[in-house]
């Protein structure tokens, strides 16, 4: 199976990218055709904004840059698995789900984004192209973020290196040519913080 990892210096993106056998490529690369997988990993670029002070530059950089980024990521995996159909996954944060005092931009994004993939999803599954979501704690794509993310319940299995072995044990699976009817899903591999259907 040729699989690409398109993300940036996460710990999620290399543990992915380590676990394939291949290097984290950055979003805009350029992909080769003939891929059967790409794994997108989103959402390392988020910065705490006050609501009050965002005005429409950073609102263009924080919400709509990011989901940009990833529609031409989306665009480019697609035409690289035209003809022959592949298995796209989709790595994002949780905290879109449920919302952040000052990340209304990142949060945004990150919804904006699962919808996207899911209307992706169903444009392009009859052809054989099949995208799904994991969604991860947001202090693994953005360290900065953890204390943001406070307000979320508590993990019910609170173990770090465990959550990475499960994104990377999920987006093996969701990349199996195998899998057919698991299609614009979410699946969120949190420890049980954000228990979300």
């Amino acid at each position: 199976m040729s699989t690409a990892v398109l993300g940036s210096s996460d710990v999620v993106s290399a543990a992915v990218a380590s676990s394939l056998g291949t290097a984290v490529q950055q979003h805009d690369a350029s992909l080769p055709p003939g891929l059967n997988g790409v794994v997108i990993v989103t959402g390392s670029h988020a910065r705490l904004t006050p609501l009050t002070a965002i005005d429409g530059f950073e609102w263009h950089q924080l919400a709509e840059q990011p989901m940009r980024q990833t529609l031409a990521a989306l665009q480019h995996s697609h035409l690289s698995m035209s003809g022959q159909g592949g298995r796209i996954v989709l790595i994002l944060p949780t905290i879109g789900i449920s919302g952040a005092a000052d990340l209304v931009p990142y949060t945004t994004a990150m919804e904006g984004i699962r919808a996207m993939a899911k209307s992706a999803a169903r444009q392009w599954a009859p052809g054989g192209v099949v995208i799904n979501m994991i969604a991860v704690p947001a202090g693994l794509l953005a360290p900065t973020l953890s204390a943001a993310t406070s307000h979320l319940t508590a993990a019910a299995v609170s173990d770090a290196h465990g959550i990475i072995e499960t994104v990377v044990e999920t987006t093996e699976f969701l990349l199996r040519h195998e899998v057919t009817h698991l299609v614009g899903a979410t699946i969120v591999a949190d420890g049980g913080s954000v228990m979300s259907p």
